[in-house]
């Protein structure tokens, strides 16, 4: 089962980002791609979502899982294919833009061909959401495709790491991204980092270190983004509230520490802040 929507190419320096075509194939033992070096002159990206296949380097060759992403560079040459034995389900975008290739060189993504995501259905969620726009509208709305791409590539960028990660990394980078959400829901609780180490089925030294691959901070840095967030929403939800309940409330016992890191996040005091958002709605 395959899908293929085409839609015709703009100027190149219109929108930051820009589909050409985008679609997906399932189940499809005979797909094999080999286009030598300038024949595509867009950006090729192709995320695994079951079975296995391959791409192919002048140096190696990788084989990609469901998780997996191949992103090729304009003019690349392009040898990939899915493994008979296993044939892969691929959801893929052909792209372009004015923006979009500094930004991704900028960040690395020139260095590797093959990418491991950290959380696939995320970035699989937004190129659906290219699909279905392009399959029920194809160009009447310009602006929203470049939006829904632009939505693609910034997952892309936020959760993409190189393909080197162990396999048990990964699986750890799982069980640590499933956590986010408790982790979230208690962070103004007393912070446990060993028992939130053996929820996720490691050490606190490893949590640590695949935490930093699966968020790009550290656990202490997540907990207290989360709790800075609800003191922003008690400041300014419950004005009533004097700012060392609002520490309480945001899992601080002491007032200067909260203000401490208040200020180092929103570089100002929580007080400011409350003042600031109140006197803009006056």
């Amino acid at each position: 089962m395959a899908d293929h929507l085409t839609v015709p190419l703009l100027r190149r320096d219109r929108f930051y980002c820009y589909p050409e075509s985008t679609g997906y194939y399932e189940h499809r033992k005979t797909h094999e791609v080999n286009r030598p070096a300038g024949l595509l002159q867009e950006f090729n990206l192709h995320l695994i979502t079951a079975g296995a296949g391959f791409v192919e380097t002048d140096q190696q060759r990788y084989e990609l899982r469901a998780g997996d992403a191949l992103l090729f560079f304009p003019g690349e040459k392009q040898c990939y294919y899915s493994n008979p034995e296993q044939p892969w389900d691929v959801k893929w975008i052909h792209f372009y833009g004015s923006g979009v290739l500094a930004d991704l060189t900028e960040r690395g993504f020139h260095r590797s061909v093959v990418w491991r995501i950290r959380a696939p259905k995320q970035l699989e969620y937004r190129m659906d959401d290219l699909l279905q726009e392009m399959e029920q509208h194809k160009t009447l709305h310009p602006t929203r495709l470049s939006m829904l791409m632009y939505g693609v590539v910034a997952e892309l960028m936020e959760q993409a790491e190189p393909l080197s990660v162990p396999t048990a990394g990964a699986s750890a980078i799982e069980r640590i991204i499933a956590l986010l959400p408790d982790m979230q829901a208690s962070a103004t609780s007393p912070f446990d980092l060993n028992a939130w180490a053996q929820r996720a089925e490691t050490n606190r030294f490893a949590f640590c270190k695949w935490f930093r691959h699966a968020t790009g901070q550290t656990p202490l840095d997540f907990i207290t983004a989360c709790r800075i967030q609800r003191a922003k929403q008690l400041l300014v939800e419950r004005a009533e509230l004097p700012v060392n309940q609002v520490s309480q409330m945001s899992g601080y016992e002491n007032p200067s520490y909260f203000n401490k890191r208040f200020l180092e996040n929103e570089q100002m005091t929580p007080s400011a802040y409350r003042n600031l958002f109140l006197s803009s709605k006056s």
